[in-house]
């Protein structure tokens, strides 16, 4: 045998498990049987196991593998004990399935003193093995290439049929279905993302920084079920982002303007006035001669008739004495109201007596108040203890760098094994920095964030009638983001009807008429 050849008497053995499927991970098939055909085969020889290294979804294309280092770094310490011991594989490809890898990684096992075997095909010192090692270890290499190929080339042929082949965008979930991938809406998130693209497209939102402060009081999910961070990037790239009408090209696979299986959330005329906004093409969202944000008129595009459904507009009438006087109308010409105006001042009176109507009271707003204050006690807890855990992630990635110092101390003049380390050592060094950057002075800040931005809120949500009727045009207009979820219909009559309110204040609202005999409480 190999190590009879060499005079050299193996007793220890080290082995190595890999799969490439993330899905092989989680279902727990092929490491267990790699590790259990190993430890037969050294059972069989009496030979002992001293560790087992398992690459969990890792393909064998590469040579910079979280395990492999890992093994590399214990091979390098049992050196320096004079241990010397088999690196077992069951297979070669599980080994390498890139030629070239192959024998560089073989070739660091021999200089650290140690061998190579695989349980399915028995490796010696001869021409005769090294020629079928070679074989071997092509055959895994064209394999590869091969499934590589071919997973790409199923994966155009369902793109081109409109079948999902991406990460699905923000507001989205991706389902498989008989073996067809379909996108369908993700809700709430969904809504939300429906919400602002069209509240900017019809002129609710003005700016992006307004899409920016609104979806910022949602909680987006993505698809991998984590709270999305919202930041101006991100709102950018959302009013950008074609997918969300349902319809288009993918250049990277030659695939035309197409319709994909995934449920729309914007239409695409609704898509192009964003555009159009965003280029800076006023017929596109200003048609009319008049200031769209005219202060007069501070629930231009939140009222609509309550008779057609269009949306009030607001205008100045001259009188005899040539004082201009403001008034909301209806600008449908087929609607009954059409030319019919509203006075400014009565509407918004009527709007301020609404607000004052739904205010919820203060013992209500206390105990809200203490509800949070224990939920973010809670959350700081929480945020303790992911700060102790990160702490540990470092100290492990710590020690995992020292490890790769002391090979790369010992390995100075093997340049390929150098180079590994160096390689190893700056991926943790970023990991430990990023990790220490979310722990450090991370926890008061949060909290005290959270909890400045809560009290805030309950000011606001306290007297928004006052806010209504002392703000600015800005202040007024976040009245009305925060108070309702969509735009209110208003005629002369009836009024207001029956409004939607926003999440927040349909809480409370219900809360309150369903106890009032706790609007006394205090806390």
């Amino acid at each position: 045998m190999y190590w009879e050849k060499k005079t050299i008497e193996y007793k220890d053995v080290v082995i190595y498990c890999r799969v490439s499927s993330k899905k092989q991970v989680r279902e727990g098939n092929g490491l267990d049987s790699q590790e259990a055909k190993c430890r037969t085969w050294c059972k069989s020889k009496n030979l002992n196991v001293l560790k087992v290294f398992r690459e969990e979804g890792i393909s064998g294309g590469k040579k910079d593998r979280p395990a492999l280092m890992e093994m590399f770094s214990f091979l390098a310490e049992i050196s320096r004990k004079k241990i010397r011991s088999i690196v077992l594989v069951e297979d070669l490809s599980r080994w390498s399935r890139e030629t070239v890898n192959h024998f560089e990684l073989k070739r660091v096992i021999v200089e650290l003193g140690h061998m190579l075997q695989s349980v399915n095909m028995h490796l010696e010192d001869t021409e005769y093995s090294e020629f079928m090692e070679t074989i071997t270890a092509s055959v895994g290499q064209l394999h590869r290439k091969q499934n590589a190929k071919r997973a790409k080339s199923c994966m155009v042929e369902q793109a081109k049929l409109g079948y999902w082949i991406m990460t699905p965008p923000t507001g989205y979930l991706a389902k498989r279905i008989n073996g067809k991938i379909y996108c369908y809406r993700n809700e709430p998130t969904a809504t939300y993302v429906q919400n602002a693209l069209e509240g900017f497209a019809d002129g609710r939102f003005l700016t992006q920084k307004d899409i920016y402060d609104y979806l910022k009081r949602c909680e987006l999910i993505g698809y991998h079920g984590k709270p999305i961070n919202v930041t101006l990037d991100f709102v950018k790239n959302m009013l950008t982002n074609e997918k969300y009408t349902g319809y288009f090209s993918y250049e990277n696979w030659n695939i035309p303007y197409q319709k994909w299986a995934m449920d729309e959330i914007i239409s695409r005329e609704t898509y192009q006035k964003i555009q159009d906004k965003l280029n800076g093409k006023k017929n596109a969202l200003k048609p009319r001669k008049y200031n769209m944000n005219d202060e007069d008129f501070p629930l231009r595009r939140w009222l609509k008739c309550a008779v057609c459904g269009h949306d009030l507009t607001g205008s100045k009438a001259r009188s005899r004495s040539g004082t201009r006087h403001p008034y909301y109308h209806c600008h449908n010409k087929e609607c009954p109201k059409y030319g019919k105006g509203i006075r400014q001042h009565d509407l918004h009176e009527d709007f301020t007596n609404l607000l004052s109507s739904f205010t919820p009271p203060s013992g209500i707003i206390n105990l809200a108040n203490a509800i949070i204050q224990d939920k973010i006690s809670t959350e700081s807890k929480q945020q303790k203890e992911d700060i102790k855990s990160k702490q540990k992630e470092i100290k492990k990635k710590q020690e995992e760098k020292q490890k790769c110092f002391e090979l790369l101390l010992n390995s100075s003049r093997e340049p390929e094994i150098a180079n590994m380390c160096k390689a190893k050592i700056t991926e943790l060094e970023q990991e430990i920095k990023q990790l220490s950057d979310e722990t450090d002075n991370k926890e008061n800040l949060l909290t005290q964030s959270l909890a400045k931005k809560i009290e805030e809120t309950l000011e606001f949500i306290k007297r928004p009638a006052l806010v209504w009727k002392v703000g600015n045009y800005k202040q007024r207009r976040a009245v009305l983001n925060l108070c309702f979820a969509e735009p209110i219909s208003y005629d002369n009559d009836k009024k207001f009807g029956t409004p939607k309110f926003s999440s927040i204040f349909s809480v409370f609202n219900n809360f309150s008429s369903e106890n009032t005999n706790w609007w006394s409480w205090s806390y």
